[in-house]
């Protein structure tokens, strides 16, 4: 009987344990682009001229691609602490937009193709996709020798995805517009449209999380991998493919009765160069490989500093079986470049106050990042990943916000 009793004041017995369990809430909305400024963005979002300079400004301003790259997600977060073990259970609701596209590519859409007769535009290697999913996690945490290992799985319920991958593209104007040489290789996948509703369910996944905390000598090292993972989309998306050079020299219309007919002749030419069926297909969602090393210090203030690496893998598509090549093939097709960071901590009276400086990621810019936090059993951080941009004004390219609260308990 005694047995029994302690058995059922057991859990409540775990809850009186100070520190045992952590609730959080997590959200981040981030916006990064190596061209686009935030005066140019309100002029497409809420109406507004926009100048040729404006125009001029952008293709100038980024590399030679152009990367726009978002992404929102809000979570719930809970950790369950027991001796040297911790056991975590994550659900997040992601929003992931990347697109990496030429000045060629920018120049056609911003100003046409009348002021470039006679040239090649070149598209090559344009890619933009979207995905929305929503990730399940449950992660187990140990330490053993003061060797921390952890390791999470996730299970992603895919809600909706669109991708345009072109390999190749070329557009050549003739004078005064006689004639177009077309020539280009793309694929393209959506998601069924007609289910498109929050959570609704469009394909499942995997990812898988790896992680060592580790000391050598005053040091701290981590060595981790975050979010390798798929989503297999249901036979219900739609795939579309065309590898095509062809050239248009208009429509020539003999009978002004006829002009319909004439347009429905060119679109027929269009209907045999698309390939378009119903299929399943995968697609990856953005890991990260991250390498620190991190130190304590005796200052008052300055507390201890972080100095490490970030790496993105995210292939185009599932077209290789795993190899070198398949790995090298997922950090070239990220569209982010290494990552180099250096963070602090400076502790004062009423807050902990966290700078942080990098350079790399997906726009190679030099960025400040800062945050605040309150609280220790209960823990407020509110930052952002560009504090530059936050006084650039109509000339910031990028805009981050990130908060959560964590209570232990």
């Amino acid at each position: 009987m005694k047995k029994i009793i302690l058995s059922l004041l057991l859990p409540f017995t775990l809850l009186s344990q100070e520190n045992q369990h952590t609730l959080a809430w997590k959200s981040n909305f981030l916006f990064e682009s190596n061209g686009l400024n935030k005066k140019f963005l309100d002029n497409m979002l809420y109406g507004g001229y926009i100048t040729n300079e404006m125009k001029s400004k952008w293709i100038s301003a980024g590399d030679r691609n152009n990367i726009i790259n978002s992404e929102v997600y809000n979570g719930i977060h809970y950790t369950y602490e027991f001796k040297k073990h911790k056991i975590s259970f994550e659900f997040l609701d992601v929003n992931q937009l990347n697109a990496n596209f030429t000045d060629d590519l920018l120049r056609l859409g911003l100003e046409g193709n009348f002021n470039y007769q006679q040239q090649n535009l070149n598209f090559d290697n344009t890619i933009i996709r979207a995905n929305r999913y929503q990730q399940y996690k449950i992660i187990y945490t140990s330490t053993i020798n003061n060797i921390m290992i952890s390791g999470g799985l996730s299970y992603l319920g895919g809600n909706y995805h669109l991708s345009y991958i072109m390999e190749t593209g070329n557009l050549y104007t003739a004078e005064l517009g006689s004639y177009l040489d077309i020539e280009y290789s793309m694929n393209a996948f959506v998601t069924d449209t007609s289910k498109f509703s929050a959570f609704t369910n469009n394909g499942n996944g995997l990812a898988m999380d790896l992680r060592t905390d580790f000391d050598i000598q005053n040091f701290g090292i981590q060595l981790s991998i975050s979010d390798l993972g798929f989503i297999s989309w249901k036979p219900s998306s739609i795939g579309l493919s065309t590898d095509s050079t062809f050239t248009f020299r208009g429509v020539e219309i003999e009978d002004i009765f006829s002009f319909n007919d004439s347009i429905l002749e060119a679109n027929n030419i269009t209907n045999n160069i698309i390939r378009t069926n119903n299929t399943s297909f995968k697609s990856y969602i953005p890991a990260t490989i991250q390498i620190s090393i991190s130190n304590r210090t005796e200052y008052k203030y300055f507390k201890g500093y972080k100095i490490g690496i970030i790496k993105k893998w995210q292939p185009y598509l599932d077209n290789k079986a795993l190899s070198f090549s398949k790995i090298n093939q997922g950090f070239e097709e990220s569209n982010f470049n290494s990552l180099y960071y250096i963070q602090s901590i400076i502790k004062t009276k009423h807050l902990d106050i966290i700078p942080q400086l990098d350079y790399g990621g997906y726009t190679n810019n030099l960025n400040i990042g800062l945050a605040l936090a309150k609280g220790k059993k209960n823990q407020f951080i509110v930052g952002t990943k560009h504090l530059e941009d936050v006084f650039s004004g109509d000339n910031a390219q990028s805009l981050s916000f990130y908060f959560s609260f964590k209570k232990s308990f």
